[in-house]
């Protein structure tokens, strides 16, 4: 398979892939409880997950006219590593099932912890202290600002210790 092939079919995937989140979150989105401001707390989410389709459709564009541009070393999944990838799905499982167990603030901050982790980052108090600042930036933007709903864990619920974050 040449290069030029390769890299498209790459594309095309990258980009099936952005548009089944996107409409997975348009689903989403459409179930927060709408409300009669012009900007509510659905607005923000609805827009993201349309950007998503967007951003999908035009690479998809991109890929079907050619635009793909030159393979560069490390491109794709010619020269992956396999631990890698099992590590960045696996903080994805590790998020939904932290989000069930114990909430949105403690998801957060482990995954990012292993995201960091995967991505080559060693020093455990950058890793820590990003993690708590990210969590707590997200926290009071879309618990706060947006007034997204802050679902409790089915095992511990720590809102009672993250809602002064939000101002809830």
């Amino acid at each position: 398979m040449d290069n030029d092939s390769y890299k498209t079919k790459v594309e095309y995937g990258v980009a099936a892939v952005v548009i089944l989140i996107g409409l997975f979150f348009i689903f989403q989105a459409t179930t927060i409880k709408a409300s009669k401001e012009a900007i509510g707390p659905q607005t923000m989410p609805m827009f993201l997950a349309v950007t998503l389709v967007i951003g999908g459709l035009w690479l998809a564009l991109r890929a079907w006219m050619g635009k793909v541009g030159e393979v560069k070393e490390g491109y794709g999944f010619l020269e992956s590593d396999v631990s890698r990838i099992f590590m960045i799905i696996g903080s994805g499982v590790l998020f939904v099932t932290l989000f069930w167990a114990f909430g949105y603030f403690v998801a957060v901050i482990f995954t990012f912890i292993i995201m960091l982790y995967t991505f080559g980052v060693r020093s455990w108090l950058k890793m820590i202290v990003g993690a708590i600042a990210l969590a707590m930036v997200f926290q009071w933007l879309f618990m706060g600002v947006m007034l997204l709903n802050d679902p409790k864990g089915a095992l511990l619920d720590l809102r009672p210790y993250t809602s002064w974050i939000s101002g809830n």
